[in-house]
């Protein structure tokens, strides 16, 4: 089982495609941001989060750690740190982006399988729903990270801004270039903050346009497609619950990692339950025998769910 698992909301940056709605927090802000959301209930403490990577750890998941920033926050840190205590590498990656990285977080770094950044585009070109200094940031931080002997892979998400073929040409060259080792081209989910943001979905066409055109392209770096791009071209199926389920800053389960609203709370049906107070392995049995979930679906749940309005289940 693979989990993807929002570690916190907080983040150095204020991305308005961001699909958790992240919190944006700063050196003067950082502690009272981080205080509150857990006052209101919104993130786990540092002992459930480490009482919910013990109950990963006891069924050998797979864990994606991811957020906001993952390792903006030293406990967090310390959460991922402890992973790597509890599990061999291969079972561990962090999804981060390019802020503070500092020689403490290569070190930790060096002892997980891969560690991945967003990259949407090359700084020079002008884009409406990133922050300006984001996309350096990345690039910046992959450097680093080769240089300091980090397997480093790279996500593009595929927007109307983004999926045009000179910009997809000029990363793939960039990513190339500097030792780049794995490129994931990522759906656009209109979900979180990017939920204002639907317009900017591509058509199924011109993702399929956009897979055919990579696929010509050659070079060091591997690409590959997320499953929900896959699924256009028929060759997957719906992983969630199957193969994979999210955990939220808050503990909630949900059957799919992104299937949240601009309030970062879980669709309605994709409610699985709460860790650490719930068992998982019930919260899974109970999940596999849901109608939905008993078995993999040819759409992406998610997708289907947020075409319908995000007003009712995915039936």
């Amino acid at each position: 089982m693979d989990v993807i698992w929002n570690l916190t909301r907080a983040c150095p940056w204020d991305c308005a495609i961001c699909c958790v709605s992240g919190f944006h927090v700063c050196n003067t802000t950082e502690y009272l941001v981080q205080s509150d959301a857990k006052e209101k209930g919104e993130e786990l403490t540092l002992a459930e989060k480490l009482a919910v990577l013990k109950i990963l750890v006891d069924r050998d998941f797979e864990i994606d750690f991811s957020g906001g920033d993952p390792l903006y926050y030293d406990e967090d840190f310390r959460v991922v740190e402890q992973a790597t205590r509890w599990l061999p590498s291969r079972k561990i990656g962090v999804s981060m982006t390019g802020s503070k990285i500092t020689d403490a977080k290569l070190e930790l770094l060096k002892k997980i399988s891969v560690v991945e950044f967003t990259l949407d585009n090359l700084p020079e070109i002008e884009n409406p729903f990133r922050p300006r200094g984001y996309n350096l940031a990345s690039m910046v931080a992959m450097e680093k990270c080769i240089a300091a002997g980090i397997k480093t892979r790279v996500v593009t998400v595929l927007y109307l801004s983004t999926i045009t073929e000179k910009n997809l040409e000029s990363v793939h060259r960039w990513l190339c270039e500097n030792g780049i080792s794995e490129w994931e081209l990522l759906r656009f989910y209109p979900v979180g903050r990017a939920t204002k943001l639907a317009k900017f979905t591509p058509s199924n066409q011109e993702y399929l346009k956009a897979m055919n055109f990579l696929r010509g392209l050659h070079g060091f770096t591997k690409i590959f497609f997320q499953h929900s791009l896959r699924i256009l071209e028929g060759t997957v199926k719906c992983p969630a619950v199957v193969d994979s389920i999210g955990i939220l800053p808050d503990g909630h389960v949900v059957a799919c990692a992104w299937a949240i609203d601009e309030n970062c709370c879980l669709f309605k049906g994709f409610r699985l339950g709460k860790l650490p107070e719930d068992d998982l392995d019930e919260i899974l049995e109970r999940a596999v025998k849901i109608p939905d979930y008993s078995e993999r679906t040819k759409f992406c749940r998610t997708i289907a769910h947020t075409q319908k309005g995000n007003k009712g289940e995915v039936k």
